[in-house]
């Protein structure tokens, strides 16, 4: 819902924290279920499809290809186990309020925040990005008509940006706060928040590739999400011959701009990729670009972002042992890898290694930001390795 007065804000939070006294004491296993079905009424909401491409920028067809796969993600077994494994069998210690400001880089992040939050048995309140007022309330609904008490304790909420009064309010109020977005914005916010912060700021990803990787499971992670959030790979270092892996790939991401057209660039986006590909011709480096997006080789010591929109740096690596030393700490994601797998990840920082093709499907135990997503929200250490590998 549109907030707009603070006394609307503290209402909504107070029945959020009343709900919670009585949700709390049902077992996680059924909390776990009403997630799932939660998630899968959010997967076939009619609302959710005929909004949110508007909302988010996305076309229909990258909505509908990308919504069941956060969907996807909530597994009754996995999200026991995740409990179990960040948890044990009850968390006295869980927040009582848990707030969430989202990016609005890519849709549906309010999904694992509020299962998080209803797996520990604490309120959550989530305010959504401009770009997806939509997801969130459309699960709010979902859980409520499957459990209206666990719905109870979640408060979907947008507002403007810059209204003080209302941020105010809810960095003062909750337990845990926790940031997305921008680092300028983080910066900005957390030193008035009263109660322990998380911060996820900006973070990118990479792949680690044999030549004869599979180049459309790779392109399929490019082209996910139009290539906005931090599981999109941006540079791909290849084992063997990048020239004839970056025409392998130029051509896969063609074919999957058939399937999933990029959508219409703003006159500011063109200009960017412009000015991308026009530098990376001066300093000699290879490009080959289309309708499709651009693959640009050179030789790159170290990581280097691009502009997105289906823009990606290929390079040459002798050996997976040496890809740690050109990434930069605290900085990388994930790593897709086709082939062998690189050492010495966890050191700096990176929170999943896992094969091309699911680079965009992260489990909800996904340590983002090298963190267990439980244990982070109850301030305890982060159990065992906190980079996740994945099969």
């Amino acid at each position: 819902m549109t907030v707009t007065t603070g006394a609307a804000l503290r209402a909504a939070i107070d029945a959020a924290l009343e709900a919670r006294g009585r949700a709390r004491t049902q077992p996680v296993a059924r909390r776990a279920r009403a997630l799932a079905a939660a998630a899968r009424r959010w997967q076939d909401d009619p609302r959710l499809h005929a909004r949110l491409p508007a909302a988010s920028g996305l076309s229909p067809a990258m909505v509908a290809a990308t919504v069941p796969l956060v969907a996807g993600a909530f597994d009754v077994e996995a999200m026991e186990r995740m409990v179990r494994d960040e948890v044990g069998e009850t968390a006295p210690d869980a927040p009582p309020l848990v707030a969430h400001v989202l990016a609005s880089n890519v849709p549906a992040l309010a999904l694992p925040a509020i299962a998080h939050a209803v797996l520990l048995g604490s309120a959550v309140v989530v305010k959504s990005g401009r770009a997806d007022p939509v997801s969130a309330p459309a699960f709010a609904r979902a859980l409520a008509d499957v459990d209206p008490d666990l719905g109870a304790t979640v408060v979907a909420v947008t507002w403007p940006g810059g209204t003080s009064a209302l941020d105010e309010i809810l960095l003062q109020v909750a337990s845990v706060l926790v940031l997305t977005g921008a680092d300028k914005t983080i910066a900005a916010l957390a030193p008035r928040a009263a109660g322990r912060v998380l911060r996820h700021g900006t973070r990118f990803s990479v792949a680690l590739v044999d030549d004869s990787a599979d180049v459309d499971a790779l392109a399929e992670d490019v082209v996910l999400y139009e290539q906005r959030g931090c599981l999109s790979p941006q540079t791909v270092w290849v084992r063997g011959d990048p020239h004839a892996f970056a025409t392998r790939l130029g051509e896969a991401l063609a074919r999957a701009a058939i399937r999933l057209p990029p959508p219409s660039a703003t006159t500011d986006e063109r200009a960017a990729v412009r000015a991308f590909l026009d530098d990376a011709a001066w300093s000699g480096a290879e490009v080959r670009s289309g309708p499709w997006g651009a693959v640009v080789v050179r030789d790159l010591p170290r990581f280097l972002p691009t502009c997105g929109r289906r823009t990606v740096h290929v390079a040459g690596i002798d050996a997976a042992t040496s890809l740690a030393e050109r990434l930069p700490a605290g900085r990388i994601e994930c790593v897709g890898v086709g082939g062998e797998a690189p050492p010495g990840l966890g050191s700096i920082g990176v929170s999943r290694l896992c094969p091309v093709g699911r680079m965009q499907r992260p489990p909800l135990a996904w340590p983002r930001g090298a963190r267990a997503p439980l244990a982070s929200l109850l301030g305890r250490p982060s159990p065992a390795s906190r980079l996740r590998v994945e099969s």
